[in-house]
């Protein structure tokens, strides 16, 4: 589902940013509530190898060969299980660990919010009469970001990764430190702070 963070979007059902840090908050306090005790990087291998298939979402690294442009993808398809495919260079880097791995924890903190959110509505929306309709692509630009299925994935993907009432007990350092310690880039760190409206 990760291509859908190029120019087209399937447009979602509403979500606020206060819903989904609700949802972030969750889904920390039952994987991993240190997360929301203190400021700290989630293991997010551990997540993926251990923890969420024993929910039904697996993990799989992938050839560049299947992903094309995408550094992952979430399938929809099914009823059951998810499967998540996330490029092999990523997952080696996310095993590795250390700041190359930034950018895997990011994109699969992403593909968790797809999971989430939108595998179900998907599903869902397949019975019903207005399938194609429901499910067309649709220019980004036409969508307002909090219908939209790759905002809101970011959005949840970045609550996960930096809570706000942790960023709170570092709301003093600025946003490479902040990046540091949540081992994100600064980049992400920059727009997940701008999403709670927490930018300086």
């Amino acid at each position: 589902m990760s291509d859908l963070k190029g120019e087209d979007t399937i447009s979602m059902p509403p979500l606020r940013m206060s819903t989904i840090e609700s949802l972030g908050e969750a889904f920390l306090s039952e994987f991993c509530p240190n997360a929301l005790v203190q400021p700290m990087a989630v293991d997010v291998f551990h997540l993926a190898e251990a923890v969420l298939p024993q929910r039904g979402i697996h993990v799989t690294p992938a050839h560049v060969v299947e992903l094309g442009n995408n550094f992952a993808l979430t399938d929809p398809s099914g009823s059951t299980s998810i499967e998540i495919l996330l490029r092999d260079d990523l997952w080696d880097n996310l095993i590795e660990g250390g700041p190359r791995a930034n950018l895997a924890r990011a994109t699969l903190a992403h593909e968790f919010g797809h999971a989430l959110l939108h595998v179900p509505v998907i599903r869902r929306r397949r019975n019903l009469p207005t399938a194609k309709h429901l499910l067309a692509r649709v220019a980004r630009s036409e969508v307002p970001p909090y219908m939209d299925a790759e905002w809101q994935a970011w959005a949840l993907g970045g609550c996960i990764l930096a809570p706000r009432r942790t960023i709170n007990m570092v709301a003093h350092l600025s946003i490479k430190e902040m990046a540091g310690i949540y081992q994100v880039s600064e980049k992400m760190m920059f727009w997940h702070l701008k999403r709670l409206k927490l930018v300086r």
